[in-house]
């Protein structure tokens, strides 16, 4: 199929290469040998496109619209006539990459999320990068990481103006910085491990150098500068120099130090806002504030873009009175929900969909005109990147709807991301096995636990003593087994996952089985155990292992990669130790094996485990408190 572009010179020159190259990505099916675009853009707050006959019109305000109406419409090339119009409720609508998780994702990478988000209509992309990105003045920032260099930077800047798509800096300024401070130029600016210390003129050069290197790599003037979640700021280093100061005080005094770096530098700064918050009120980041009070605390520069996150809550009263307090800090809010494909192994839809949904209802009543949706990869990135997409789409959506429109979600996704939204949904049954599917608010995470711990300890246990994960998990994976046919972009992935339930339906139980055969005595089920159980764990073990390397390689740099690789090889290691240690006792080399003397007592405070309130989690994220009783991370 031709096309051709019609529309002012101007208009054209801004979607010419992003046509091309999305006409040869979607590769449209349709008999017309010669497809007219026209294309008008105005500053209304709509997007339009008609489809009649061999001819497309798209009447849009921002680039990224056009190519939103654009793969629509090439996905309706074989009706004779269609049209749609949807109203732009966000000014500005993107991502937030995280790149600071061990995976650093590849250029190519990036550019393929680049057309997602152009096919979206999403017009920012914010790459997270705590010390992954290349500062020459410190080559020890970002060493062994992976880090981008200020080439590949540009690259991926010059690929996201073609279609129309903001690539912004998302770095830290304050805290996150542990992988930065541990070498040696950590040694005279820290505060703590993780924070750098106010007042102190040697970090503030550190931080000139930062926002150097940003500004020599990105054409955008903005600049997210983090800041968040440093508790602990002003009680390391800075207290024995300084005594104690009010962290209110040392957040306002640190901003206006660094926004004043960006005003030299010509950058334009936001910081998430949390530290503005509980700074003044000495509670949680959520905890109800009143609005009078806001009125006396110390405040950022009005304005300063303060991120007001929130992936959390579906009481959409809390989201209102969040907006209304952020409203007395700044003129210039953003806010940014989350994708939740940094719960575990496998991503949380139930907690994603929800809180996006309560999210927005709040903030288009508010009138918030600008959002990003966070790709969080906590502890270590074990989660695939594609899982991100039905939260991605679903945040996208809500950009150009005032309510969920379910049909239209639902195409949306299939066109732009080229598999079925069911096959995706079925990867959320992974972590809920105790609330069942489309339920998992809570954000319990057994699927990682349960591969991680120890068949011997049994450190989880008794969460699960009643539950039939073995049925749970194999029906499972007939299904994922199914949606490598159904959708066959994403073979790769799904065979991932169907074989993590096939690891599952044999090992979430293989800790009970094995106490409660020992404590009977039953000899003939431990050897059965360890000739057949174990030997088929393990098998499935290495294949998905293996996969998921695959999957890593395929997306991301090789950094990174080998703890996620030492991970699931201590569960092999740890499998064939522990089949060892009872085919001993078995041997009768030892009376006893004393992991299984051990009393098995709850891991979490839950009172009940299937069906549990929603304010109790069964969640435990950190592989090193899964993984042993002992400790991992100690001092020296």
């Amino acid at each position: 199929m031709q096309y051709t572009l019609t529309g002012s010179s101007c208009d054209i020159a801004r979607i010419d290469k992003g046509t091309a190259i999305l006409f040869q990505e979607i590769h449209p099916c349709s008999s017309i040998d010669q497809l007219e675009i026209q294309v008008t853009f105005t500053d209304i707050d709509t997007l339009s496109v008609a489809k009649q006959g061999a001819k497309i019109q798209i009447q849009c305000r921002e680039t990224t619209h056009y190519f939103r109406g654009l793969t629509w419409a090439l996905h309706h090339l074989r009706e004779d006539s269609a049209s749609k119009v949807e109203h732009v409720y966000l000014r500005k609508n993107g991502m937030m990459l995280d790149c600071s998780r061990n995976a650093v994702y590849t250029v190519t990478k990036v550019k393929s999320m680049i057309r997602t988000l152009a096919k979206l209509g999403m017009n920012d992309l914010l790459l997270y990068t705590e010390d992954t990105y290349e500062v020459p003045e410190e080559p020890y920032f970002g060493t062994y990481r992976g880090r981008y260099s200020q080439e590949e930077i540009r690259q991926i800047d010059s690929y996201a103006q073609i279609f129309g798509i903001e690539l912004i800096p998302c770095i830290q300024t304050l805290a996150h910085l542990r992988n930065a401070l541990k070498w040696p130029l950590g040694t005279d600016i820290l505060d703590t491990n993780d924070i750098l210390m106010v007042g102190n003129e040697k970090a503030y050069t550190f931080i000139e150098e930062l926002l150097s290197s940003v500004k020599a790599s990105f054409s955008t003037r903005r600049v997210h500068l983090g800041m968040d979640e440093a508790e602990q700021l002003g009680l390391g280093k800075y207290l024995k120099k300084n005594g104690y100061t009010k962290s209110a005080d040392l957040i306002k005094e640190h901003c206006q130090k660094v926004i004043n770096i960006c005003k030299k530098l010509d950058l334009e700064p936001m910081i998430w806002s949390d530290m503005c918050i509980t700074s003044n009120t000495g509670e949680s980041y959520y905890a109800p504030h009143s609005l009078e009070d806001a009125d006396t605390w110390v405040k950022p520069d009005k304005n300063l873009g303060l991120v007001y996150w929130d992936y959390y809550n579906v009481d959409k009263s809390i989201y209102e009175n969040m907006l209304k307090v952020h409203g007395k800090l700044s003129t210039n809010i953003i806010f940014a929900g989350g994708a939740w494909i940094w719960n575990g192994i496998s991503p949380n839809y139930s907690k994603a969909f929800r809180c996006t949904l309560t999210a927005f209802s709040a903030c288009h009543e508010y009138g918030i005109s600008e959002a990003f949706c966070t790709a969080w990869t906590d502890n270590g990135t074990e989660t695939p990147v594609d899982a991100v997409y039905p939260g991605l789409v679903l945040f996208a959506h809500m950009g150009f709807h005032r309510e969920l429109s379910q049909e239209d979600f639902v195409e949306e996704f299939e066109n732009v991301i080229g598999g079925k939204l069911d096959d995706f949904y079925q990867l959320d049954a992974f972590d809920s096995l105790f609330v069942g599917m489309g339920n998992n608010t809570s954000t319990d995470n057994p699927s990682k636990y349960l591969l991680y711990q120890d068949a011997l300890l049994g450190m989880f246990d008794h969460h699960v003593k009643d539950i039939d994960t073995a049925s749970y998990y194999s029906h499972l994976a007939e299904k994922l087994e199914l949606c490598q046919k159904t959708s066959p972009a994403y073979k790769e992935l799904f065979r991932f996952y169907q074989l993590l339930a096939l690891v599952l339906s044999q090992k979430a139980d293989l800790g009970i089985r094995i106490k409660n055969a020992y404590d009977a005595k039953d000899l003939s089920t431990l050897s059965l155990i360890c000739e057949e159980v174990i030997p088929s764990i393990t098998e499935n073990l290495w294949e998905m292992k293996l996969q998921r390397e695959q999957l890593w390689l395929r997306d991301a740099k090789p950094f990174g990669y080998e703890l996620l690789d030492i991970k699931l090889g201590g569960v092999i290691t740890r499998l064939e130790s522990n089949r060892r240690r009872i085919l001993s006792y078995l041997e009768g080399n030892i009376s006893a094996l004393e992991e299984l003397e051990q009393v098995r007592l709850p891991y979490f405070t839950c009172k009940t485990t299937l069906h549990h309130d929603p304010e109790e989690s069964l969640s435990e994220n950190r592989w090193h408190r899964i993984v042993s009783g002992c400790e991992i991370i100690d001092t020296i």
